[in-house]
């Protein structure tokens, strides 16, 4: 019988983050998703500092206010040299 492997990286990087979590004050979030809300609380009450960035102009409310700061990656000036297309969107 062979096993089908599915990614998941979400709980991939869960398990670096709370494995790994003496190495590090501080989390980058480069996302907007809730699913890692539980996660955003475990670091805090670590007393880690968490940021999150989300990758498109959404973050849900959760990560917003559960974070210590939030900031949309379009927002950083110069982050971007060109104008990003983004799959699926007609402009």
């Amino acid at each position: 019988m062979s096993i089908i492997e599915k990614g998941n990286m979400d709980v991939e990087m869960a398990i670096d983050i709370v494995h790994n979590i003496d190495r590090y004050e501080e989390a980058i979030f480069i996302t907007g998703d809730s699913d890692f809300y539980a996660l955003v609380k475990h670091l805090k009450s670590r007393g880690k500092k968490v940021y999150v960035m989300p990758s498109r102009n959404s973050v849900s409310k959760e990560l917003r206010e559960g974070s210590d700061a939030y900031m949309d990656l379009k927002d950083i000036p110069g982050i971007w040299k060109k104008q990003l297309k983004r799959r699926g969107f007609s402009e």
